[in-house]
C-alpha cells in the first residue's frame, strides 16, 4: 500500500483537495478529526488537558474548547509547545492504528491528511507528499474570510508553522489551488491516475487484448543478391591519395591515447562505483536513523530534565526506565496495578506521597505526567543512596525490589565484592532482561539526546533521597 501525505498551511485547501480523493473512493486518514475524537467529550487526551491547563478550557459538555485554546496557543509559544507535547503520543498512536487498520483492508493508496505533517515527522511514514499551495495574500484573504479572524489573528496562525512555500519545497507533489475549483480537481484526478500507476493497480492488459497484425508479423526475407556477371578491376577504382596513406599517427602516440583511454574508463568506473558505495551507506545509515527516532522516542523532555536536575539523575536513565515500564503512555495500567509512564505500584506511590509531604494523595493522580515522573525520581534517587549510585543495582530494584538485590550483593554467585552486580552473572529470569534493557537505553538515549547534559549531572552515589 502506497501511503500519500497531504499537507498545506491553514486555508489553503486542503479540505478540498482531501473531499475529492473521498468522493473518488480513496481511504484518507483525517489528522484534525483523529485530533477532535482525543479531544472530544470523554477523549483520552482530556483529563491531561484539564490538569495542565484547567477548566476554562474545557467545555459543559467535557470536550476541549478550541477556539479558547487557539487563542493562548498561537500568542504563548509555551503553550503551543506543551499542548503539542501532551497531544503527541495520543495522536501518533491513533494515526499508527488507522494506518495498520487501512493497511489490513487491502486498499492501493491511502492518503494523510496533516496539516503539520512536516512539522511533526509523520512524513516519514509517507511514500510521497501533496502539498496544497496557496500564495500568501490568497492564503490570509481567505482565512480572514472564511473565520472572522482580525488580520493580526490570521497572520499569528499562518507564521506559527511552515509557510506554504516552504512546505512546497519539501513536498513530492504541488497542488496549485489559487485558481478555479475545477482546476484544483483536475489536477487531483491527474496526481491520482500517476499514484495508482505507481502502486500497480491499473487493471494489466489481458491477452486477448493485444491484437497481432499477421502481415506486420511476419518475417519478411531480404531481397536476392543480383549476380553482378564480373568485377572491376583494381586498377579501375578510385584510390586514396598518397599523402593521406603516407600520414600516420607515430606508434608511442597511439599505445598513450588507449593507455589514457583505459585510464580515464577505470577512473570513471571507480567513481562510479565509490558513489554507488556512499550513497548506500547513507541510505543505510538514514534507515538506521529512522529506526531509532521510531523506538527510542522523547515525551516529557521538560519534566524529565526538571527532575533529573532537582533529583541529582541522569535523564538518559530517567527516559530510559519510562520507554520499558511503559512507552511514554501516561495512562497505562498493569495487570498488579502499577500505574503511569514510570509504572508506580499504589504502596510505593502512598509512601512517596507521605515522603513528600503531598496532602490529599491520589492513586488516579499518578495519570499525570507531572506527578508521576516526579515520584518515580525520587524512588530512584532513594535507590541510588541505597546502592552507592551503582546504575545495575538500581534498575534490577526498580523492577524487583530493593529486598532482592540486596539479597543478590550477598551471593558470591552473583556478586564479587557485595557492592555491584554483573548483568551476565545475574539469575535468569525477567529482571536481567529488563537490566539489559534499561543500560542498552540509557546509552542510546544518552547519545542522542541527552549528552552534555550528563556530564553536567553530578554522580555523586551518596547523594540523599529527599
Amino acid at each position: 500500500m502506497r501511503l500519500i501525505g497531504i499537507t498545506g498551511s491553514i486555508a489553503c485547501g486542503k479540505s478540498t483537495v482531501s473531499r475529492e480523493i473521498i468522493r473518488r473512493g480513496f481511504p484518507v486518514i483525517d489528522g484534525d478529526s483523529l485530533s477532535r475524537e482525543l479531544t472530544g467529550p470523554g477523549g483520552p487526551a482530556m483529563r491531561e488537558i484539564r490538569a495542565v491547563f484547567g477548566d476554562r478550557y474545557v467545555l459543559p459538555d467535557g470536550s476541549l474548547d478550541r477556539r479558547a485554546m487557539g487563542r493562548l496557543v498561537f500568542s504563548s509559544a509555551e503553550a503551543r509547545s506543551r499542548l503539542d507535547q501532551l497531544m503527541a503520543p495520543y495522536l501518533r498512536a491513533a494515526t499508527e492504528s488507522r494506518i495498520d487498520s487501512v493497511r489490513s483492508s487491502g486498499a492501493a493508496l491511502c492518503f494523510l491528511d496533516m496539516p503539520l505533517l512536516f512539522e511533526k515527522g509523520y512524513d516519514r511514514y509517507c511514500d510521497a507528499v501533496w502539498c496544497v499551495w496557496l500564495p500568501e495574500d490568497l492564503q490570509l484573504s481567505r482565512l480572514m474570510q472564511r473565520d472572522g479572524y482580525s488580520r493580526e489573528e490570521a497572520l499569528s496562525r499562518i507564521r506559527s508553522v511552515l509557510s506554504s512555500d516552504e512546505k512546497a519545497d519539501l513536498s513530492s507533489v504541488i497542488i496549485d489551488n489559487s485558481g478555479t475549483v475545477e482546476d484544483t480537481l483536475q489536477q487531483v484526478a491527474d496526481q491520482l491516475s500517476v499514484e495508482m500507476a505507481r502502486s500497480g493497480s491499473r487493471r494489466r492488459r489481458t491477452p486477448e487484448s493485444r491484437q497481432v497484425n499477421p502481415q506486420s508479423s511476419a518475417v519478411q526475407s531480404p531481397p536476392p543478391v543480383p549476380d553482378m556477371g564480373f568485377q572491376r578491376p583494381e586498377a579501375s577504382r578510385r584510390q586514396p591519395s598518397r599523402r593521406k596513406v603516407a600520414w600516420q599517427l607515430p606508434r608511442w602516440l597511439t599505445a598513450a591515447l588507449i593507455a589514457l583511454s583505459v585510464v580515464l574508463i577505470l577512473s570513471f568506473t571507480a567513481q562510479m562505483l565509490m558513489n554507488a558505495y556512499l550513497t548506500r551507506r547513507q541510505q543505510t545509515h538514514e534507515a538506521e536513523q529512522q529506526s531509532i527516532d521510531a523506538h527510542y522516542p522523547l515525551y516529557y523532555e521538560d519534566l524529565i530534565r526538571k527532575y533529573g536536575n532537582e533529583y541529582n539523575l541522569s535523564p538518559s536513565l530517567i527516559a530510559s526506565i519510562i520507554l520499558n515500564e511503559s512507552s511514554f503512555r501516561p495512562d497505562v495500567q498493569s495487570s498488579v496495578g502499577a500505574r503511569g509512564l514510570m509504572q508506580l505500584m499504589p504502596a510505593t506511590s502512598q509512601w512517596i506521597a507521605e515522603k513528600l509531604k503531598v496532602d490529599n494523595f491520589s492513586q488516579d493522580q499518578l495519570d499525570l505526567p507531572d506527578v508521576n515522573i516526579r515520584f518515580g525520581c525520587w524512588y530512584l534517587s532513594y535507590l541510588s543512596s541505597l546502592f552507592n549510585g551503582n546504575p545495575l543495582c538500581v534498575a534490577c530494584a526498580y523492577h524487583a525490589g530493593q529486598g532482592e538485590v540486596r539479597s543478590w550483593l550477598a551471593n558470591p554467585l552473583y556478586s564479587t565484592d557485595g557492592v555491584t552486580l554483573n548483568r551476565d552473572s545475574l539469575p535468569e529470569g525477567p529482571t536481567k532482561i529488563y537490566a539489559g534493557r534499561v543500560t542498552r537505553d540509557y546509552g542510546i538515549y544518552q547519545a542522542k539526546y541527552f549528552q552534555k547534559d550528563d556530564l553536567t549531572v553530578s554522580d555523586d552515589p551518596s547523594a540523599a533521597a529527599r
